[in-house]
This record gives structure tokens, C-alpha cells and sequence, in this order.
């Protein structure tokens, strides 16, 4: 009886759960006034580091033009910025239909200012609207939303000392703010964390992260790995990813 219960204790450790197969994410970056070589370093690592997928890193344009963009990977995430390049109308057109089709997609800073030079289905897709941005500054933000899972973790007094403060405009009627900040600038209140809903594809987004002062705070990879696993459908009500997808 004694070996029974010996081995029964130590079953955890000798017959592991099998972890389930990792998530496939493409991560598309490229663009203007930031670092994204630096960024596509740290914040993909980040991610692996907190969540059971395997993201691979493409770049620039022709890579989102390639006609097989999003094939055979379970989500997609948008680290880009083209913010006044209207030769990139095709892809405003395009990339949304990824996303209404059902693929879980998330987007990450200037991304939210690529094509901002018109109101799209791009717009609608992202679930905000902001044509500006406030000085580089320090700032906190406020929980919206406490109890969701995606920033069931994140403190109350969060802070940054330095970040861009993208401007919301509009929030569509699918997005649910998580995040907000007070503009010490102005003092206006725009969203910077929100999650939506675009035809059967689920979004996460955040306006944080123009550079590392933010991404390498420990919060902000764990921010964007549950925001993964949100929209794929792998992350717990608890804030806790679902068994297989946790590191």
C-alpha cells in the first residue's frame, strides 16, 4: 500500500500531461518611426516565454501581400506602422477579411495608425479610431473592465515612464474598452487596451508599446500573451491559460 500511494504522489513528475501543440502565430511587422528589428527581438521571445505558441516573424508589405498571408497559422498579430502611405489601399481592403472570416488577430501600437488616413473596414476591424497621438510622456492607466481575463492580472497602479498616447476617437460598437488613461497632457480619456469583435474573428488590441520604456516592463509581454490567447480561445476565465497553453 505504501509503494501504491509513493508512486501515486509521484505521478505528477513521472508522467507529465502532455502539453498540448503549440499555437502557429505570424507576426507581421515593418514600417516607419519606430524600432521594429528591436521590437521583433523582444516582443515574439516575450510571448513564448508566457504561452505555449510558436510565432514566426515576417516583414514588411510583401509579406502581408503574399496570397497566401495567414495560411496555416492558427492567429495573426500586427506590429506595423504606414501611417499616410495611401499606395497601401489594397491592404486596407484585404487584411480585414482575415479577420471577419474568423481568424484571431491582434494588434499592437502603430498598427492602430496604418491607414488611418480613412475611415475603413480596416477601422472597424481594429474596433477604434484615433488620427493622433500625445507627446512621448509618462503616464498610468485604469482597469475598465477588472474581472476580464485578458487584464485580470494587471495592476491597478500600473505606470509607464514613457509612451505614445494614441487618441480615441471613436470606439465601435463591438469593442469593449479594458484599459484607460487620462491624458495628463489634455486631460482626455482614451483607450489604450480594448478587445472586439469583426464578423467571426476576435481581436485583441493595445495602443502600449511604441518602445522598449514599455515592452520590456514585465507586464506587457503577459498583456499581449493573454490577449493571444483570448482570441484564440485559449485563455481561462481566471485570466490563466487553458490547460496545454500555459508555459
Amino acid at each position: 500500500m505504501t509503494r501504491i500511494l509513493l508512486l501515486a504522489a509521484l505521478a505528477p513528475a513521472l508522467f507529465p500531461p502532455a502539453q498540448a501543440k503549440p499555437l502557429k502565430v505570424a507576426y507581421y511587422t515593418g514600417g516607419t518611426s519606430h524600432d521594429y528589428k528591436k521590437q521583433a527581438e523582444v516582443i515574439p521571445a516575450g510571448i513564448e516565454k508566457l504561452a505555449n505558441v510558436k510565432i514566426d516573424v515576417k516583414w514588411e508589405r510583401e509579406a502581408l501581400r503574399d496570397p497566401r498571408v495567414g495560411q496555416g497559422y492558427d492567429a495573426i498579430i500586427y506590429n506595423i506602422c504606414w501611417a499616410d502611405d495611401k499606395k497601401d489601399a489594397d491592404l486596407m481592403e484585404s487584411l480585414p477579411k482575415l479577420t471577419q472570416a474568423g481568424k484571431p488577430t491582434v494588434i499592437i501600437h502603430g498598427t492602430l495608425h496604418t491607414f488611418r488616413w480613412t475611415d475603413s473596414a480596416w477601422t472597424e476591424c481594429m474596433g477604434m479610431k484615433s488620427r493622433a497621438h500625445d507627446p512621448f510622456q509618462a503616464f498610468g492607466t485604469e482597469k475598465v473592465e477588472k474581472t476580464h481575463p485578458i487584464v485580470r492580472f494587471w495592476p491597478e497602479d500600473w505606470k509607464t515612464t514613457g509612451d505614445e498616447l494614441y487618441q480615441t476617437i471613436r470606439m465601435y460598437p463591438a469593442a469593449k474598452p479594458l484599459l484607460n488613461v487620462t491624458s495628463p497632457h489634455n486631460q482626455k480619456v482614451s483607450t489604450v487596451a480594448w478587445t472586439n469583435q469583426y464578423g467571426k474573428g476576435k481581436v485583441f488590441a493595445t495602443t502600449l508599446g511604441h518602445d522598449l520604456k514599455t515592452i520590456n516592463l514585465p507586464e506587457y509581454p503577459q498583456l499581449l500573451a493573454n490577449g493571444l490567447l483570448w482570441v484564440c480561445d485559449k485563455l481561462g476565465d481566471d485570466g490563466k491559460p487553458k490547460k496545454g497553453y500555459g508555459k
